[in-house]
């Protein structure tokens, strides 16, 4: 989940970036706001449970929350930089020791092609889910690592 949060906060540098001068992991890391990390991070907690089996479809809580609120946060980036984004939703019904009954399980991607090289491409996605300590109980919150303060980019 780290990386998500930091990818978030760091992708309006990524695709600010001029095809001629692609910037480097530091001057992108250089941009990345402490109060973006910890917004990022404040808002996946508030969805109170990220758990695999958790709701798809409650407008404010559980995964489904989160996963549409990923997919938006991705399509307002896009939309700042004239739709360089391409965003992503595959899905797939799994079934399992940890998943007892069929479940739509879902991922988010936002992929950056490049202008000068279309075939070179940058894929963000994150491990959003979450759980508590059982991990079949859907119910409990797990809002996943909170600290006080985000610790360094560095």
């Amino acid at each position: 989940m780290k990386k998500l949060i930091f990818l978030l906060a760091a992708l309006p540098a990524i695709i600010a970036a001029k095809p001629a001068a692609a910037p480097t992991p530091d001057a992108i890391a250089e941009n990345v706001q402490a109060q973006s990390l910890r917004a990022i991070v404040e808002r996946l907690v508030s969805f109170g449970t990220r758990h695999t089996l958790s709701s798809q479809t409650d407008p404010r809580r559980g995964i489904g929350a989160s996963l549409r609120w990923t997919e938006a946060e991705f399509r307002r980036y896009s939309r700042a930089c004239g739709g360089c984004l391409t965003i992503a939703t595959p899905s797939d019904v799994v079934t399992g020791r940890r998943v007892p009954t069929p479940t739509k399980v879902t991922n988010v991607f936002a992929i950056q092609r490049g202008t000068t090289d279309p075939n070179r491409v940058v894929i963000i996605s994150g491990h959003i889910d979450s759980r508590v300590s059982d991990v079949m109980d859907a119910t409990k919150d797990a809002p996943g690592p909170m600290t006080t303060a985000p610790a360094p980019l560095r």
